[in-house]
């Protein structure tokens, strides 16, 4: 089933982004955690795709075995980066063979070792590009990905926009939001794309910290802000990362209340395979549900 569906037959959708483990007992103990992962009911489970595409038969299974064992949606990300487009079709129609039929529509980073993307031969260069090759396969839906400050390489916020309007034009079911720790910049985004006439839904991306490093480091990769309340009480606990991580939990927990409270299509947790968040957040949203 197309997950922009699940749009229709209730909102907010709740759903989660794992990330695929490097080695094969990473892998099945995945799969072990993924059981319990399902007891919290999410809508839907995106699998990310390594930089060049790393990941991408791990990036299969994991999507095949929530898919086909766990019966849940699951979405695969899928890159531009070293692809052909021969090969972007390959990967489309092994996800198929797994029964994925949803993909997350990426350009993606540039491969290890490198600082620049560079447009693969006989590949694509943007990720709308990426959008209307999917779109003429037929049978798939498509989310983007989007960003509310802004795409840390255009460094033009309405250039970002123009950028992410084309996207959904292109066919898009969906845009699922970067993260983002000031709840304002995303519902300023929401509706600005909104007076641009955008109709299909906007998921909020929610990564809760676990201290000041990484989180700062992670901005600075998606052009993200960190407040500087936040910085400030992670720093305070920056010796002991156990309440560092709890009090990054609270804070993505009131960000996920307001924004449930302003009336999100969606929250999507990126969850760095941890199961303490995704209980959490999860019962947030159930609750709000009611």
């Amino acid at each position: 089933m197309h997950i922009s569906r699940l749009f229709n037959e209730h909102r907010p959708t709740f759903s989660i982004e794992l990330f695929p483990p490097k080695t094969p007992q990473g892998v099945e103990n995945l799969k072990a955690k993924l059981t319990e992962i399902a007891a919290h009911h999410p809508d839907f489970i995106s699998v990310t795709y390594g930089a060049g595409g790393g990941t991408r038969h791990t990036t299969r299974e994991i999507s095949g075995f929530i898919q086909r064992k766990l019966g849940l949606e699951a979405m695969a990300h899928l890159t531009c980066s070293s692809h052909t487009r021969t090969e972007i079709r390959e990967v489309v129609a092994g996800l198929r063979v797994e029964g994925v039929e949803n993909i997350m529509a990426l350009r993606g980073d540039p491969p290890k070792g490198e600082t620049q993307f560079e447009t693969p031969p006989e590949g694509f260069k943007y990720a709308v590009e990426l959008v209307r090759a999917l779109k003429e396969m037929k049978g798939l839906g498509i989310a983007v990905a989007g960003y509310p400050e802004g795409h840390v390489e255009t460094g033009d916020y309405q250039k970002s926009l123009r950028h992410q309007v084309e996207k959904i034009q292109a066919g898009a079911d969906f845009v699922v939001s970067q993260f983002f720790l000031d709840n304002d910049s995303f519902l300023r985004w929401r509706d600005d794309l909104v007076k641009a006439g955008v109709k299909v839904p906007i998921v909020a991306g929610i990564l809760p910290a676990i201290g000041l490093e990484q989180i700062t480091r992670f901005a600075a990769l998606c052009g993200a802000r960190v407040p500087e309340t936040l910085a400030h009480d992670l720093e305070r606990f920056q010796d002991h990362p156990e309440s560092a991580a709890g009090y990054g939990l609270v804070y993505a927990l009131q960000q996920v209340h307001n924004l449930l409270s302003e009336g999100v299509d969606g929250i999507h947790l990126y969850a760095l395979n941890r199961l303490e968040s995704i209980r959490l957040v999860s019962a947030l949203v159930t609750v709000h549900r009611r």
